[in-house]
């Protein structure tokens, strides 16, 4: 009696090798009856196995013999290994098949109920399973893990190393912090004790002095008291009155001229105790004594460091270098109430660039690998300059509103803090929790706190003359770990000017090639970008040489241009021009790569 197709056949006395089972079936632990013999795979299988080979893409196109003409028998290839990995989806079978459009590891169950496989080329585990052990993928496999273990290994040592370390540094900086405390402590207890000693003889000497006069009045006191006495005794006898009386006119004229002479050289000097200055500024910083800085360090320091050195030596060949130019950068939307004018740009962590548009008062946020812009923020005033601040902000000039605007850039832009400044500031930029700040009316430059108390103001030389005819922008740098400088751009006289942190000239430089200087970028010791927006240039400025060379010009499409940035990872330029009547200008941000 033939068997009902797909179904169990019954356990027979003899061997199991006695008989012809769906061979696919078979590897699942299943006896059950062929139906069908695939003429090209070789294989008997059952109704449901023949129904998937006439479906999948792969086998569509085998011949399949019905039990009518199917071999009675066919021995195949045993396997060595046997399958013991389970679906995830049907527990009760073997996984047995792979598709690589899916990277995805099958069942016959899985092959026949799942759609997505149906047009791919599904293969038997069994059939790529003879080259895998030899091949190259499992052979990267093996690199692979071995290398993670490896990987995994050192970093655990890097993580003992830096907990040891992390330790140390502790208890070091802990030491440092307190060495320091203490050392302050001790000129405080000397100043105190010598301000003391100080206040000690001012006191000493002004009760000296009114003794003395208290003595004096004490003896004229007594004089007069005397003198009073005498002329009462002599009124019952006129005569006596009157020679006493004579005689006492010029005792009491000499009385009076003593303490005529005491009231004009008896000033009693008084003494006030005055707050430093400098020492006062402790109590307002919020890095008061000292700061602890972070500084990151992982296992690929030591990869970096060699292209850091290259990126430094690169720098100082920037004068030599050759630029080519990249498509431009569009920064005007079709929410824009105006075309633009861009007044500043900065380099942001990301790949990011900030923008300050003056006649769409706003801040913009431009990706500089898509080229788009992603963010914007109204300001309330035209912007024109910006530095980039500790934690993802900002500061903005607002000249005709007289403020500085705070913005936030950690993500999308937001206004943050407001500050009012005293006159039309300009150029700002950023050290050590200070603003320098430019203006252009009135005329200078200061040092201020980040609330806008101004610390120290520079306007004028020590003899009377204007510093500055038009200070634009400015920039800070630190240059061979000297301490820090400011450079002034000034517009009027076409120079810039050197200044210390406290404001005091320490050079100018002046160039033919340089005209109407606008926005200065640090790029490196002693080398600075400038923007020659009446020379239409962009210039490297050597502050220890005073040697200016021309980097870009009009016939690299630069015309006014206003502030420059450069991405030293990168070696790309970005810069802002601002030719009026030159919407292809002002809309737009230039971009040039190093050759």
């Amino acid at each position: 009696m033939d068997a009902v197709p797909g179904r169990i056949a019954p356990e027979a006395t003899g061997s199991s090798h006695d008989h012809t089972y769906c061979q696919p079936c078979a590897e699942d632990g299943k006896r059950i009856l062929p139906e069908a013999f695939c003429t090209v795979c070789k294989e008997f299988l059952c109704s449901t196995c023949a129904r998937v080979h006439r479906n999948m893409k792969l086998t569509k196109s085998h011949v399949l013999q019905d039990k009518s003409s199917m071999p009675s028998s066919f021995h195949a290839e045993s396997e060595a290994e046997t399958f013991t990995e389970t679906c995830q989806f049907h527990a009760n079978e073997f996984i047995k098949y792979y598709c690589p459009n899916h990277e995805a590891l099958l069942c016959g169950e899985s092959v026949v109920d799942y759609k997505e496989h149906r047009s791919c080329e599904v293969k038997k585990i069994s059939q790529l399973a003879k080259q895998y052990k030899e091949g190259a993928e499992y052979k990267s496999l093996k690199t692979g893990v071995v290398q993670m273990v490896s990987d995994i290994k050192n970093y655990l040592s890097f993580i003992q190393a830096s907990m040891k370390s992390v330790e140390e540094e502790s208890l070091t900086n802990i030491n440092e912090l307190r060495k320091f405390k203490h050392e302050i402590n001790q000129l405080l207890d000397k100043r105190e004790n010598e301000l003391l000693e100080e206040i000690d003889r001012k006191k000493r000497e002004s009760e000296t002095l009114l003794n003395e006069m208290k003595a004096n009045c004490l003896d004229m006191k007594t004089a007069t008291e005397r003198l009073k006495a005498e002329l009462q005794a002599k009124e019952v006898n006129n005569n006596q009155l009157f020679v006493s009386g004579t005689r006492a006119i010029k005792e009491l004229v000499g009385l009076q001229a003593s303490l005529e002479d005491i009231r004009r050289r008896g000033k009693v000097p008084h003494s006030k105790f005055s707050r430093d200055p400098a020492t006062e500024q402790l109590q307002s910083s919020n890095t008061a004594i000292g700061r602890v800085d972070q500084m990151a360090s992982d296992l690929a320091d030591q990869q970096k460091q060699p292209q850091e050195l290259a990126l430094n030596q690169s720098r100082a060949d920037l004068s030599q270098s050759q630029f080519s130019k990249l498509p431009d950068i569009p920064v005007k939307t079709s929410a824009g109430t105006s075309k633009c004018f861009l007044t500043s740009v900065a380099l942001l962590s990301g790949e990011r660039l900030l923008l300050s548009d003056f006649h769409n008062c706003s801040v913009k946020l431009v990706d500089t690998t898509t080229n788009k812009m992603v963010s914007q923020v109204k300001l309330p005033g035209n912007p024109r300059d910006l530095c980039l601040l500790p934690g993802d902000r900002t500061a903005v000039t607002l000249p005709d509103e007289g403020k500085i605007q705070f913005v936030s850039t950690q993500e999308n832009a937001t206004l943050l803090d407001l500050v009012k400044v005293d006159g039309q500031c300009c150029g700002i930029d950023f050290c050590d929790d200070n603003l320098i700040v430019s203006f252009y009316h009135p005329v200078k430059v200061v040092l201020m706190d980040m609330k806008g108390k101004v610390k120290k103001s520079a306007d004028k030389d020590s003899s009377g003359n204007p510093l500055f005819n038009c200070p634009d922008y400015l920039t800070v740098t630190r240059e061979s770990q000297t301490p820090p400088v400011i450079y002034v751009s000034d517009w009027g006289t076409h120079t810039i000017t050197k200044l210390s942190m406290s404001l005091e000239v320490l050079q100018t430089y002046q160039d033919p090639i340089l005209r109407s200087p606008q926005g200065l970028t640090a790029i490196g010791d002693n080398q600075l970008l400038v923007s020659g927006k009446g020379s239409d240039n962009i210039l490297l400025l050597d502050t220890l040489t005073s040697k200016v060379t021309q980097l870009l010009g009009k016939e690299e499409g630069i015309e006014s241009p206003c502030s420059v940035a450069y991405c030293s990872l990168k070696k790309m330029m970005f810069i802002i021009c601002s030719q009026y009547g030159r919407p292809e200008l002002k809309n737009f941000v230039k971009v040039f790569n190093l050759v």
